[in-house]
């Protein structure tokens, strides 16, 4: 049996907004507008072997107004905390599982890339910054039509997203 690996390049294209609100009020936003995954929920679903129905149920309940729910967050200011660093720094891993099941049937490669990147951070002079790779830009490097749709769907979302929070 052989092993084939491809490499595929592609280019990204990183959006920053920044905004003069603090950090705490910017990611206080982008919690109150998201949704919050649940991780005991999903594995109660999936191990009562719910219908499809039952399921859609259970995840548009932890999606928030943004369309969108947190399934994790990283610290990263209170890791470089430990350095000596006083920075404040938070990433988001920010999707919507019916989504991203759209795209999953036409690629499962997308997992990849969904659920999307949201990165907050202060820059010390009293700016916070939201930075997130553009989804068309990541989810473009697979030419199927029904992502396209999708990944055009998203980028309007990020950006409503930001622009609440900011």
């Amino acid at each position: 049996m052989e092993t084939v690996i491809e490499t595929v390049n592609f280019t990204a294209t990183r959006v920053i907004v920044t905004s003069e609100k603090s950090f705490e009020e910017v990611t206080n936003n982008i919690e109150t507008i998201n949704g919050r995954s649940d991780n005991a929920l999903f594995q109660q679903m999936i191990g009562t072997k719910q219908s499809f129905e039952q399921i859609k149920s259970g995840i548009e309940s932890m999606i928030g107004k943004s369309g969108f729910m947190i399934f994790s967050q990283v610290e990263h200011g209170k890791l470089m905390s430990l350095a000596g660093k006083n920075k404040k720094a938070k990433l988001y891993i920010i999707g919507n599982p019916l989504i991203a099941n759209q795209m999953f049937e036409q690629n499962p490669a997308v997992g990849l890339y969904v659920p999307l990147r949201l990165f907050v951070y202060d820059d010390y002079n009293g700016k916070t910054h939201v930075a997130y790779d553009q989804p068309s830009s990541l989810l473009g490097q697979f030419p199927n039509e029904k992502i396209s749709t999708i990944m055009q769907m998203l980028d309007q979302k990020f950006e409503e997203m930001v622009r609440i929070a900011t």
